[in-house]
């Protein structure tokens, strides 16, 4: 990813296009790119990465590309945005074909559990105007496989505790659906708590609510 970023809302801190990755104890985490096309549209493709979500699927490709564009510019102009999640004792792998995909087969033991080969899912911060000001949104995914392991958990910490990505010194926040009990039980071990009264959902479709992280909140134990 090319460059200088323009400036961010914070006065240019993190205005820099970030070019490493994120590892913790089992992953690897790195910014999205143009060679994740086809994993991601598996992802977003697939109903079982859905079910407890407001949002449809999205299997079209040109969509996915198109989405995909604006996540890697959201890199260069605010220097944070997206990443992918693999096993960390894994290399990025080549492209597979469109999903649906198979599950994908386990290749590290953590633990006694196992952890999926592939893109096990992706998250990230991106800046969102929110109630006239500029915020940071959380995001995550994750493939129906990698579900059940810690692994969202352990990959949203990294990201909110980086001091590059900025959610460790600004506020941070989220929109699920209400009804979404694993995302909301996610968010709130992240240190997410539903908005006070008055503070409405971005975007106001009906059913969804608006989670919001303090800066400096403790990042929480992972495995």
């Amino acid at each position: 990813m090319p460059g200088a970023a323009t400036p961010s809302f914070d006065g240019g801190r993190r205005a820099v296009v970030m070019r490493g990755i994120l590892t913790t104890r089992r992953l690897r985490l790195t910014p999205v790119g143009e060679d994740d096309l086809e994993e991601l549209l598996a992802l977003h493709a697939d109903p079982r990465a859905f079910a407890d979500d407001l949002t449809e699927p999205l299997t079209d490709r040109e969509q996915m590309r198109w989405v995909l564009d604006r996540w890697i510019q959201a890199w260069q102009q605010h220097g944070t945005g997206y990443l992918t999640v693999r096993a960390r004792a894994q290399a990025p792998a080549p492209a597979p074909a469109p999903a649906p995909a198979p599950a994908p087969a386990p290749i590290q033991q953590t633990g006694g559990a196992a952890i999926p080969s592939g893109l096990l899912g992706v998250v990230g911060l991106t800046h969102l105007e929110h109630e006239g000001e500029q915020s940071l949104s959380a995001y995550w995914r994750l493939t129906p496989a990698a579900t059940g392991h810690g692994i969202a958990t352990e990959a949203m910490a990294a990201v909110l505790t980086d001091p590059r990505l900025g959610g460790a010194d600004h506020e941070v926040i989220a929109v699920t659906a209400e009804a979404n009990r694993p995302s909301r039980s996610l968010a709130a071990r992240l240190g997410f708590a539903p908005a006070p009264p008055g503070r409405a959902a971005p975007g106001g479709r009906e059913g969804d609510i608006l989670l919001i992280r303090p800066p400096g909140r403790t990042p929480p134990r992972t495995l």
